[in-house]
C-alpha cells in the first residue's frame, strides 16, 4: 500500500489550500479518500504506482507541498478516514512528510524495507516536481492540460486559459510536459519493482 500525505508550504502566509488541493485530487483512484486530517495536512492511501505518480504530478502542478510517500502494510480492515488508519505505510508517510520539509524538491519517498527501487522512484518524483516549480503557475496548468489530453491542440490549450497560441507555444515548445511525462513514468515503474521486491522478500522470509 501507499500512503501519501502532503503538507502545505508557508501555509502561515498564504491562504488554506486545502480544500482546493482536494478537489484537485478527485480524479485519483485511492482505497482510502484524500481528506485533511489536522491544519493544513492532507492524507490519502493509494494500492496502486500509477495513482501514486498522478497524484504527485497534480499537486505540483496545482502549487507548492511538502509531499511524504510511505510504502509499506496497512492494517486491515482499512478505516474510513485515514485518520483512523495504522500500519508501517503510515509511519513511513509521516517520517516521508516530515523529511520532505528539508529534502530536494520537498519531496521524500519512505518505506518499511529500502531497495533501489525506492530511490529511483523518489529520484523520478523529485525530478518532476523540480520541472514543474521552474514554471509560473499558469504555465504549470498549460503542462497539466497537455498531460491530461494529449490531443489537446495549442490553440484548444489557450483557449482553455484565455491566452494567446504563442503563449502556450513558448511554454510547451522548451519540453516540460515531456520531461514530466518521462519522469512520471519512471516513478511508476520503480514504485512498482519496489512492491514486488518487498513481495518476494517476504515470500523467501517466510
Amino acid at each position: 500500500m501507499f500512503v501519501l500525505t502532503i503538507d502545505q508550504q508557508d501555509s502561515r502566509s498564504t491562504a488554506d489550500a486545502v480544500p482546493r488541493i482536494l478537489d484537485v485530487l478527485t480524479p485519483i483512484d485511492t482505497v482510502v479518500p484524500f481528506a485533511r486530517t489536522i491544519g493544513d495536512e492532507v492524507q490519502g492511501v493509494l494500492d496502486a504506482p500509477d495513482a501514486v505518480a498522478e497524484a504527485v504530478r497534480r499537486i505540483a502542478i496545482d502549487s507548492d507541498w511538502h509531499i511524504g510517500i510511505g510504502i509499506g502494510e496497512v492494517e486491515r480492515p482499512l478505516p474510513e478516514s485515514t485518520t483512523e488508519g495504522r500500519g508501517a505505510a503510515f509511519y513511513a508517510a509521516r517520517q516521508a512528510v516530515e523529511a520532505a520539509k528539508s529534502a530536494p524538491a520537498h519531496l521524500v519517498v519512505s518505506a518499511d524495507s529500502d531497495g533501489e527501487h525506492r530511490g529511483l522512484a523518489e529520484a523520478a518524483l523529485r525530478l518532476l516536481v523540480s520541472t514543474l516549480s521552474e514554471l509560473r503557475s499558469h504555465s504549470r496548468g498549460y503542462v497539466g492540460l497537455r498531460l491530461d489530453n494529449p490531443d489537446a491542440t495549442q490553440a484548444e490549450i489557450a483557449a482553455e486559459f484565455d491566452v494567446s497560441q504563442q503563449a502556450v507555444s513558448r511554454v510547451l515548445a522548451a519540453g516540460p510536459a515531456d520531461i514530466v511525462a518521462g519522469a512520471e513514468h519512471l516513478a511508476q515503474y520503480h514504485l512498482s519493482r519496489h512492491r514486488v521486491t518487498q513481495s518476494e522478500g517476504t515470500a523467501r522470509v517466510d
